[in-house]
């Protein structure tokens, strides 16, 4: 397996998008289900800080994933 940064640094910004995305599309569940504090908009850094975070971590996964076949 090879670790490629090439390859992550360009995932990175990819899955940080998508993660703010998905943030976007189960927030009417969460503020639903759990009232008005899970409302993402109501602690913007924490849910900047949440994307930041599970974007990188799905781009190190796929890294990984590419890495076993490169």
């Amino acid at each position: 397996m090879e670790w490629s940064w090439i390859i992550y640094f360009v995932l990175l910004p990819i899955c940080v998008a998508f993660s703010m995305f998905s943030r976007g599309a189960i927030n009417a569940q969460n503020v639903a289900r759990h009232g008005r504090d899970a409302d993402y908009k109501k602690h913007p850094l924490l849910a900047i800080i949440g994307s930041l975070f599970g974007g990188g971590v799905w781009a190190a996964i796929f890294t990984t994933v590419i890495g076993f076949f490169l």
